[in-house]
């Protein structure tokens, strides 16, 4: 019975706390990050439940959905503080002002995720891309164009590493 008490408390008490959070957060001009949410316009999809996105994908992994949606298969593990990013900033050869550098595409720029992939610990995928079935990411891999089923690859650009087989 006291436990069931507590517990009442418990979530009126986090009711009030969170909003009274991020008051004080705006207040400060302070950013929160909520973790597997998307930053951006655009749709994060996952096709797993959300008991499997709490087990494969770690809170500290950075999903910008800004320039494009992201679509992440069934079964793909994130390694820590991986970063998915649909949004690019203009290079400096294209630009006829200086505001023109904080422009960026509002679409157009997706990212697709197939099933049973692995993406490495600090790996960055940058979109447009599509990564296929079973691909693996390296750590540190910086993927700029799409990766084939059955590939790992790995580097700055990534590259193949090599032909996966079952």
């Amino acid at each position: 019975m006291i436990k069931l008490i507590f517990l009442k408390f418990a979530r009126h008490l986090i009711r009030f706390i969170k909003p009274l959070i991020r008051f004080i957060a705006e207040e400060a001009d302070l950013v929160l990050y909520y973790p597997r949410l998307a930053i951006g316009q655009n749709q994060l999809l996952f096709k797993d439940s959300v008991k499997d996105i709490s087990n494969n994908i770690p809170k500290s992994v950075y999903f910008n959905t800004r320039s494009g949606q992201i679509s992440i298969g069934s079964n793909t593990v994130f390694g820590e503080n991986v970063m998915v990013l649909t949004g690019k900033h203009n290079y400096l050869s294209n630009v006829e002002n200086i505001e023109d550098l904080h422009q960026v595409p509002l679409s157009g720029r997706d990212i697709v995720i197939g099933d049973n992939c692995y993406i490495g610990s600090g790996a960055i995928i940058i979109g447009p891309v599509k990564i296929g079935d079973f691909a693996v990411i390296g750590a540190g891999a910086v993927v700029t164009k799409d990766v084939d089923s059955y590939l790992m690859v790995g580097g700055v650009p990534a590259k193949t590493v090599k032909k996966l087989t079952f």
